[in-house]
């Protein structure tokens, strides 16, 4: 049997680091409460949805968090490589 790696959870371990980092730097109560709300609308379409188009739109919402993780760090004068 191969050993597979967990691609999509490490994507979205990568989006939570980038968020809790976002979160650190967000200067406004209003963008934090954006960076914490976010991540939990995700998470609760993956619940409501337990079909394979809700693991899809689940996945892509946490790809577009973590992309708007970096685009929110980047306009604040961090780089993140």
């Amino acid at each position: 049997m191969m050993i597979q790696i967990p691609y999509t959870e490490i994507g979205i371990g990568v989006a939570l680091i980038l968020g809790a980092w976002g979160f650190i730097v967000a200067e406004t109560e209003r963008a934090r409460a954006a960076i914490v709300a976010l991540p939990v609308l995700v998470f609760f379409i993956r619940i409501l949805f337990s079909s394979p188009a809700g693991r899809l739109i689940s996945l892509l919402g946490w790809m577009l968090y973590g992309l708007g993780c970096i685009i929110f760090l980047r306009l604040h004068g961090i780089s993140v490589r």
